[in-house]
């Protein structure tokens, strides 16, 4: 689901019309911003087997008392989605699109957000056993 919304998200943002960035309210911006991370093709396979690695131990961390928690496994699952969203992008040759501004944080997507917001819920889960 992380990487669905997280392709949605950056294709509508990416046809929107410019003016879309003077609606939003000072505190929040939508811009375009494109940071391409030059991947080569050795490159592009490190980060695949990164990100396959990642999926391997979020499926053997399961295994472990308290990892098959709800919201551990929730938390993985958007962090992996997450990753997934941007090196989907990357896999394309595409730069990967940034478009949340907050004014006081360097420019970023949902793909980040998952990643941030997932690994943040498995480890408060994981230490307040919830």
């Amino acid at each position: 689901m992380a990487l669905a919304l997280d392709q949605l998200s950056k294709g509508l943002v990416q046809v929107a019309p410019r003016h879309v960035s003077e609606v939003s309210p000072p505190a929040f911006r939508i811009v375009l911003n494109r940071r391409f991370l030059n991947a080569g093709p050795g490159l592009r396979a490190v980060l695949v087997g990164l990100w396959l690695v990642a999926v391997v131990a979020a499926i053997q961390f399961s295994a472990l008392p308290g990892w098959g928690r709800p919201l551990v496994q929730l938390g993985l699952g958007l962090a992996i989605g997450g990753a997934a969203g941007n090196l989907v992008d990357t896999m394309r040759r595409r730069p990967i699109v940034d478009f949340i501004d907050l004014g006081w944080w360097p420019v970023f997507n949902l793909a980040d957000c998952a990643i941030v917001v997932g690994l943040l819920l498995a480890l408060v889960s994981l230490i307040t056993h919830a």
